[in-house]
């Protein structure tokens, strides 16, 4: 039974013109005989049979439920008992407007030529046929025009038929174009609704009347497709609702325009999605934004929340938009489309900081090179003092001690300037540590600053990478000692079951907000060097399986922490 239900629905969908034209006839043969007596009522349901298979409702594989055939058997009885002139013409409308909405689905003249006639028939039968009937009693109308729209049918069926034999197809069968349809219903209502009032208001007769509203129709129609298209010094109102359209009424264009500015101007990913959130947050019917980047691990908001939220992600942006109602499909895919152009932005400004940073790390890899040539110019120095003094042999002591006063603190200058450069631990200085033996280091290294030590935890039993440590405390110490105001330093070291965890805290002067997003993300800019120092102790960090990251900013409490991850 299925593969039948199969075969009839695919013989239907290249018999779908033949199918139609049928329907039409016993539309027409109905209407001769009398749309509302107990013949022509038959020949209606046959139509509207014959309808459904044209375009149907249900899927030719599809069983019926018994609900469903109930309720068909119900609207089969409701059509036979309460059938009026006036359902018949409300159905004629929508009729002609799905065979309209056919006409621009077809680019072929043929099949275009036979849904136009059928729809011109269909508009003869409306205004000839059933308008008359509905206005008999209330209006004279000449027994001409029935007698006209009685004949005119047969040419035109004859002619759609011609034309509509080898129109069937596949992918005509559900083409459909659903405005075009609307509009040409609408334009039918509007001739009828027009005839009406001409004849009432203007107390004209029915065939003055109807040519009165095709006139208007056919006025309105022209005036609009001239003010659509596009004209020498005028746009076009079709560009106009378009962008209405597509833009659901939101300022959409303007957003972008504003994204693309921001994206020149702002230096930090962070800050051009804060701005972008911003104006975001600033559209009609949004109460809050909350959003995420990959680099940060806080959710940022703006505004309120609310039970009506859309969620997004797009690469390395994730984005909740609160809103005062539901979130209709349009908005929602405008501000998927939004938040999808903003991530491209986003990434395209992570790749440039990554292109710095690597370009940070190329000046310092070089200032290492430089280092190292150094180094090999001062081994080869000392080389040479040394093979100077084994030479002598002890022959002349006092020749020996001039040519090491002479050398000796000239190479040693040099090498401390060497040493400042070279602050990158090797591997195997990572290895853990006894953890209270470097706390002690610590505090005898640091013990001319003014600073406030606590421990806690059992230390004596800890371990820690002694480098990894040594690395961060220095950066961090210094840059807290450098801070103006000579503000109090405190240090605490906690021993835990993961791992030893070191925190530096100072009460100045809280960090920018830009600056500190991205303090520990790339290297910055600094006063006192290349700004690299906490960009590189947060790599060495990353290496070591620890974070370190800014746990409290804010006047008073500026406090960094290490802590194995996890």
């Amino acid at each position: 039974m299925p593969d039948l239900g199969r075969r009839t629905e695919r013989w239907l969908m290249y018999a779908g013109p033949l199918v139609l034209l049928l329907a039409l006839a016993l539309l027409h043969v109905a209407l001769l005989q009398g749309a509302l007596s107990p013949a022509g009522k038959a020949l209606l349901l046959g139509h509207f049979g014959l309808v459904l298979l044209w375009q149907p409702l249900v899927s030719g594989g599809r069983r019926l439920s018994w609900a469903g055939m109930l309720l068909f058997g119900l609207a089969l009885a409701g059509i036979g008992l309460w059938l009026s002139w006036g359902l018949l013409l409300l159905w004629g409308l929508m009729l002609a407007g799905v065979i309209g909405g056919k006409v621009f689905c077809h680019p072929a003249p043929r099949e275009r030529g036979f849904y136009w006639l059928l729809v011109v028939y269909l508009v003869v039968a409306l205004n000839g046929r059933v308008m008359p009937e509905l206005l008999e009693g209330l209006a004279e109308v000449p027994a001409v025009l029935p007698l006209f729209a009685n004949w005119f049918a047969l040419p035109v069926l004859l002619g759609a038929a011609v034309l509509g034999l080898p129109c069937g197809g596949a992918q005509a069968a559900d083409a459909l174009d659903v405005v075009g349809s609307l509009i040409f219903a609408l334009v039918l209502g509007g001739v009828a609704l027009g005839a009406l009032a001409f004849m009432f208001v203007a107390r004209s007769d029915y065939v003055w009347a109807l040519l009165q509203a095709l006139g208007s129709v056919a006025g309105a129609l022209l005036l609009m497709a001239l003010v659509w298209s596009p004209r020498k010094g005028f746009a076009g109102l079709g560009l106009a609702i378009s962008r209405r359209v597509l833009s659901g009424g939101q300022p959409f264009a303007h957003w972008l325009d504003e994204v693309a500015e921001l994206a020149l101007h702002e230096a930090s990913p962070e800050a051009l999605v804060r701005a972008a959130m911003e104006r975001l947050a600033g559209w009609p019917g949004v109460q809050g934004v909350f959003w995420r980047c990959a680099e940060t691990e806080a959710m940022t908001h703006l505004g309120k929340t609310s039970r009506h939220v859309l969620q997004l992600r797009h690469g390395t942006l994730e984005v909740a938009v609160y809103g005062q109602q539901a979130f209709a499909p349009t908005p929602a895919w405008h501000l998927d489309l939004m938040l999808r152009i903003l991530a491209e932005f986003h990434a395209a400004r992570l790749q440039a900081q990554r292109l710095q940073a690597l370009s940070f790390l190329r000046a310092v890899h070089e200032t290492g090179a430089r280092s190292t040539h150094e180094l090999k110019n001062l081994l080869q120095s000392l080389d040479a003092l040394c093979f100077a003094v084994l030479d002598d042999g002890g022959r002349n002591p006092a020749g020996v001690q001039a040519l090491l006063q002479g050398q000796l603190p000239e190479i040693r200058r040099r090498l401390d300037e060497t040493l400042q450069r070279i602050r990158r631990p090797r591997e195997e200085d990572l290895q853990p540590r006894p953890a209270l033996g470097w706390w002690q280091a610590l505090q005898a290294r640091h013990a001319e600053a003014v600073l406030r030590y606590q421990q806690a935890g059992p230390l004596a039993a800890a371990a820690l990478p002694a480098a990894l440590f040594d690395c961060v405390a220095d950066n961090l110490l210094r840059n807290a000692l450098e801070k103006s105001g000579a503000p109090a330093v405190q240090v605490r070291l906690v021993a835990g079951e993961q791992g030893c965890s070191l925190s530096v805290e100072d009460d100045g002067a809280a960090i920018e907000t830009e600056r500190a997003a991205s303090l520990l993300l790339r290297p910055l800019a600094s006063d006192t060097g290349l700004g690299i120092g906490l960009y590189q102790a947060g790599r060495l960090a990353e290496s070591a399986g620890y974070v370190l990251r800014l746990e409290e900013n804010r006047a008073g409490c500026v406090r960094f922490c290490l802590s194995p991850r996890g």
